[in-house]
């Protein structure tokens, strides 16, 4: 990788350079002739010569009289009127600074998609070292990842600017001096002795400035060690009095440690003074020499005015150099550190990973020891022979050594001593994408931002309608097609965008009443009826009677909304809201007083989050028999608008208060406005609700929490009637496209390992490693999950992790079992059974 900014810039897109470059060349003559018609413009104006012709932009040189008496002219320059003189000079001098500015604009562009490319090329190659890293450089992939994602984020204008701006201010400079050279000799003299020590001066401010930064750091972390110190002693301060001595022992540390911070900063104040006056004494000294030696030269009043010019741009332009020369050396001290990253992050053997793995072979392991630092699990003296296709199962407890042999296997763990090889080929040298391919192992899920769906397919590369095929044969075997069942009820559906589903799922709703109605279990129901309070809803969602679209209308902003406080106002439920709410928040005070924040209970049960209960206890102090505020009043009625009484249980909830809430309900739709119409949608029994979700559009109701058995009845009628209808799939379909929660909060631990199990199995491998799909699930469940792999897995291999192996689970035996003991494999006899599995 190239590690100079310059060398990069170029090599990134050497087209624009020279396009940019011709730019800067137009950019430099435009000066030039700006300056020479200022000493025009001045000359004219001073010699008084209105009415003659005059000539515009002659150029000659004026060498010592010694060497060549005479000026040489190099362009005689153009003859013009007065009046066009005139307009032509003023002009001019108009035109060049717009010209110039006319110029750099696209050359700002040029380097910003210069700046993009190489931009682009350093995060590919840094990408491409990421992916192909091994296991054991992970610190430094880490320090990659920062150096790609903020290092080269924060220096991508210098990479699309690096040779443009030293030679812009490079040939600032150097067309000023030569043009103040060519009026005078003695001035370009003057003038580059002078923008040499500025430029020194400035260099010189450059360092004292970062020695100062580095300075005030040092004084920071001194500081902070002398505080904390005092912090540890204020107990024995307080004990014995010692007050007077602390206070002249900190303060002495403290100006001790600001003593290097003054020196480097009055050295830095200095030099950044002199600097600045030794560059404003350039266009003030060519000014100074130009009217001395006026007397006996040819010096006129607009020589020396354009040189003067010409002097303080040169000055201008030292300074930015030098200030560019510090960003560019820090571009370069980062590309260094990328590519020294990215050197340290590539195999040493330039063999590794190239070589191709064959679709089936022996696994061989010879003299293998490992170490799993992330466990701190150890294996050593491994030696076995696998052929495969064949199943193997490997026995024992935890991270013991099943798990990191399993890891060694799949090329996820490099062997600290030995080799593992597959079909004669050493795993470290493999191409890691074919050998994820070929061998696939089933470990930590890494979940993605996405739909289910997307996460599930990741890393299949087959066709789509192959891929789709694969992925439900997948989701069988992993047991995760009730999931997406579940997850396409609880998800919603446009209508707009699937309008013969939505009516399908209407239709299907009398069905599914009718149903429960032919079972007896409509009791498990409690319907949504616009005359009836919902005893299985919120009191919040019973005075809706519908879905919020938005947030207008959410739960958690309900009680704050203007429309919902004059309405419970004008149905004197203000005041009865409040006093549920004080109840609720009494009562969750009392109950999980015991209980730490973040137990499960209070995560589940609670009525308000960790960081609110001590507002909470406060306020059921505060409101202990007064009055309550309007902010207490609106938070209360908050909690009462969230009470479910078959959920919660307090007895909060009689048949006057559900007539009340329905009155309520009955204005609510009534006196809405029409401008918050849109952010509600109500129920209607002949209509499909697009804010409510599949199952509450099924049943037109909510199933009852407080009866066992009642969501496991009810769901099982709404599938059959899916199947009969031929909407299952569409459900399950609804659920794959959910998101998903990157944390994995929306899923069970079995739920998120059975992902990547699913991930592996749609890429169908020529070996499958189970590595944690088995844990956390209980006896039966886990058996038919092998029973469905080796099924699934026949003629392919499949090697199983697993603290034990149950009858169902040797049904046919397997072809290897191996065992661990104390980190040493230990492989089992097995009496192979002439019987075959069948798919």
């Amino acid at each position: 990788m190239e590690r100079d900014p310059l060398r990069l810039a170029w090599k990134a897109s050497p087209f624009r350079h020279v396009l940019g470059f011709g730019l800067l060349l137009l950019a430099g003559f435009c000066l030039i002739v700006g300056l020479e018609l200022i000493r025009t413009v001045v000359d004219r104006a001073v010699a008084g010569g209105g009415s003659t012709p005059g000539t515009l932009l002659r150029i000659a040189l004026a060498p010592p009289a010694s060497l060549w008496p005479e000026p040489l002219v190099l362009f005689p320059g153009i003859t013009l009127g007065p009046e066009a003189f005139a307009l032509a000079s003023i002009g001019g001098i108009v035109l060049v600074p717009v010209l110039i500015a006319l110029l750099l604009v696209p050359l700002d562009g040029i380097a910003v998609s210069i700046g993009s490319r190489a931009l682009a090329k350093l995060r590919s190659l840094t990408l491409d070292a990421i992916l192909k890293a091994p296991p054991s450089a992970q610190d430094d992939l880490s320090t990659a990842t920062t150096l790609a994602a903020h290092g080269l984020a924060r220096e991508n204008s210098v990479l699309g600017l690096s040779l443009f701006v030293p030679v812009k201010i490079g040939g600032m400079i150097g067309l000023c001096f030569a043009y103040v050279l060519v009026m005078d000799w003695s001035l370009g003299a003057t003038l580059a002795v002078v923008l040499t020590i500025g430029a020194i001066l400035n260099a010189r401010r450059a360092l004292l400035r970062f020695d100062a930064t580095a300075a005030r750091h040092r004084e920071g972390a001194l500081a902070e060690g002398v505080l904390a110190g005092l912090e540890h002693r204020i107990p024995a301060m307080r004990a014995h009095g010692t007050g007077f001595y602390e206070r002249d022992r900190v303060r002495n540390l403290l100006v001790e440690g600001h003593r290097p911070v003054a020196r480097r900063e009055y050295r830095l104040a200095l030099v950044d003074s002199t600097s600045a006056i030794v560059l404003m004494l350039a266009p003030v000294a060519v000014l100074a020499l130009g009217a001395w030696f006026a007397q006996d030269r040819p010096l006129t009043a607009g020589m020396v005015a354009a040189c003067s010019l010409a002097s303080a741009l040169a000055a201008y332009g030292v300074r930015e150099l030098v200030q560019w020369h510090r960003m560019a050396s820090r571009a370069r001290a980062l590309l260094s550190d990328v590519a020294k990253t990215l050197a340290a992050l590539k195999p040493r053997d330039a063999k590794k990973g190239k070589a191709s793995l064959p679709e089936n072979g022996a696994l061989v392991a010879q003299g293998v020891s490992a170490y799993d630092p992330a466990s701190g699990a150890r294996i050593t003296g491994v030696n076995l022979n696998l052929a495969f296709p064949s199943h193997v199962a490997l026995v024992g407890d935890g991270d013991s050594g099943p798990r990191l042999l399993a890891a060694l296997m799949s090329g996820q763990l490099h062997p600290s001593v030995g080799h593992v090889t597959y079909g004669g080929v050493d795993l470290i040298e493999a191409n890691p994408l074919e050998r994820s391919q070929r061998i696939a192992i089933a470990g930590d899920t890494v979940l993605i931002e996405g739909s289910l769906r997307e996460n599930l397919l990741y890393g299949c590369s087959a066709p789509p309608e192959e891929r789709e095929h694969r992925l439900w044969d997948a989701i069988t075997v992993a047991g995760l097609d009730r999931l997406t069942h579940a997850r396409g009820l609880s998800g919603t559906l446009d209508p707009k965008r699937e309008p013969a589903i939505a009516e399908a799922i209407v239709t299907a709703r009398r069905l599914v009443q009718a149903a429960l109605r032919e079972e007896q279990l409509d009791r498990f129901v409690d319907p949504f009826d616009a005359a009836r309070y919902n005893r299985y809803a919120t009191i919040g969602e019973n005075l809706l009677f519908g879905q919020p679209v938005g947030d207008t209308f959410q739960q958690d902003q309900l009680s704050a909304h203007p429309f919902v406080r004059a309405l419970l106002e004008a149905n004197d439920l203000t005041k009865t809201l409040s006093g549920i709410g004080l109840s609720i928040a009494t009562s969750m005070v009392e109950i999980f007083a015991d209980i730490p924040d973040g137990h499960p209970l209070f995560e589940r049960f609670s009525f308000f989050s960790a960081s609110d209960r001590p507002y909470f206890q406060d306020l059921v102090e505060r409101q202990s028999g007064l009055r309550r505020p309007g902010r207490d009043q609106e938070r209360l009625i908050g909690l009462a608008l969230r009470y479910n009484e078959s959920r919660h249980r307090l007895g909060l909830v009689d048949e006057a208060l559900e007539a009340r809430i329905l009155t309520a309900r009955s204005d609510f739709a009534r006196m809405l406005p029409v401008s918050l119409r849109p952010a509600i949608e109500f129920y209607d029994q002949a209509q499909f609700c697009s804010a409510a979700s599949v199952q509450d559009n099924l049943l037109f109701g909510r199933i009852a929490a407080d009866q066992a058995g009642a969501a496991e009845a009810v769901q099982g009628v709404i599938r059959r009637v899916l199947t009969e209808r031929g909407l299952d799939g569409e459900v399950s379909r609804i659920g794959l496209d959910l998101p998903i929660d990157v944390q994995g909060d929306d899923l069970s631990l079995t739920e998120i390992a059975a992902v990547d199990l699913v991930r592996c199995l749609v890429r169908r491998p020529s070996v499958l490693v189970v590595q944690r799909a088995l844990d956390g699930l209980p006896g039966p469940a886990a058996d038919r999950l092998v029973a469905a792999l080796r099924r699934s897995m026949v003629g392919r291999g499949l090697v199983i992790v697993t603290p034990a192996i149950s009858p169902a689970m040797d049904q046919p035996p397997f072809d290897a079992v191996i065992r661990f003991e104390r980190g040493e494999p230990v492989v089992v006899p097995r009496l192979r059974q002439p019987e075959a599995l069948s798919a």
